[in-house]
């Protein structure tokens, strides 16, 4: 009985899935561990590890994906045309001011560990239950690093486990990300020719760590960020929306729509899009739902192939006495939900072979920083 209450707890309150690791199913290259892609006229190269040729002259996009947390039997992907490696894979190869773009797919994350979001929910209790989405358990997920699983790794790693600094693994990627990226500098790539990358909590991760650690990257190239949960009350929204305001600076190129299409609370551009305003960034607004039928997204002529439907977007209301349980969640207006939940999601646009066009843009962005 213990163990069914504690699936039942863990499902009812984990909002996020961790895309890291994501293997072939069908056509495309499947790769494990992280690597270098290429992908051009349907075909994908990866160059696996840290090693590549003449490295003083590459400049390095490295790419995070999202997910609260990692399992290392997860890092591997998928490398084809509608992926968002074989999308970005197309960067690779283009030269810049005679030096040459190279995508480094980040397949290291679940050195940054697991959120333990059951674990916090059961230890931290709010008004005498154990209830996730409220003050103590939110405390938890970002406090110190008391329940999350230590990682092991082999003395022979290249890449050692960095330090932990919280529960929410997503922000130990801070450390891990420093430590690639002097990797990456000691191999011979200037500290200017390294551009840090991501999607969803990748991309949010990527302007977090250019608010925060200015100095480690050139840049950010954000892809649809966010990473939180569905709470309107949410204390994850505002601490990692709070790190970005604090930036004087932020040197980011920011990709996002309307209809981002997560769960995460207010999570879409119509509520992030002060972050364009913030100098050094760049916003370049992704289009919403255009087709004749209103349900997908086209650009340039080209529909994305977005199987995905919308999952949030819509009002909902969350009572914190009732914390994770399933009625604590009321939708203000379900008419609007069952129409909305019929159209693409666009938070996958960078997963699409339609989000081609905007790598000119992330292109000239780099250019313009190097």
């Amino acid at each position: 009985m213990k163990k069914i209450i504690l699936l039942t707890f863990c499902f009812l309150i984990i909002p996020k899935f961790a895309f890291a690791g994501s293997f072939c199913s069908g056509s495309g290259k499947s790769v494990k561990g992280s690597g270098f892609v290429y992908f051009d006229k349907g075909k994908g190269k990866v160059i696996k590890g840290f090693d590549i040729d003449d490295p003083a002259n590459k400049i390095i996009m490295i790419f995070n994906f999202g997910g609260w947390g990692a399992k290392k039997k997860e890092s591997g992907f998928c490398l084809h045309k509608e992926g968002v490696e074989g999308v970005l894979g197309q960067l690779s190869g283009r030269k810049v001011k005679g030096k040459e773009i190279v995508v480094w797919i980040n397949q290291e994350l679940w050195k940054a560990g697991m959120t333990p979001t059951t674990k916090c929910g059961m230890k931290a209790k709010y008004k005498g239950k154990m209830l996730g989405h409220t003050p103590p358990w939110y405390d938890c997920i970002w406090g110190p690093p008391i329940y999350i699983k230590k990682t092991k790794t082999s003395e022979k790693d290249i890449l050692q486990i960095p330090p932990y600094v919280s529960n929410f693994a997503y922000k130990n990627r801070a450390a891990l990300n420093t430590a690639i990226a002097d990797i990456f500098v000691k191999k011979g790539t200037p500290r200017n020719q390294l551009f840090i990358s991501g999607h969803s909590c990748g991309g949010m991760g990527s302007l977090r760590m250019e608010s925060l650690y200015p100095d480690v990257f050139n840049s950010a190239i954000a892809l649809m960020p966010n990473c939180w949960d569905k709470s309107e009350h949410s204390m994850l929204r505002k601490w990692e929306l709070d790190d970005i305001r604090s930036a004087k600076k932020l040197d980011a190129l920011i990709f996002h729509s309307e209809t981002d299409g997560e769960a995460d609370y207010q999570s879409d551009s119509r509520y992030l899009k002060w972050m364009g305003d913030i100098p050094g960034a760049e916003w370049i607004e992704l289009p919403n739902h255009n087709s004749e039928n209103g349900k997908e997204i086209v650009i340039n002529g080209e529909q994305c192939k977005i199987k995905e439907r919308m999952r949030g977007g819509w009002k909902i209301k969350h009572n914190q006495d009732l914390g994770h349980k399933k009625k604590a969640w009321t939708i203000v207006d379900p008419s609007e939900q069952k129409e909305m939940m019929n159209k693409a999601r666009g938070h996958y646009i960078p997963y699409s072979s339609c989000f081609t066009p905007y790598l000119d843009d992330i292109e000239k962005f780099i250019e313009s920083k190097i």
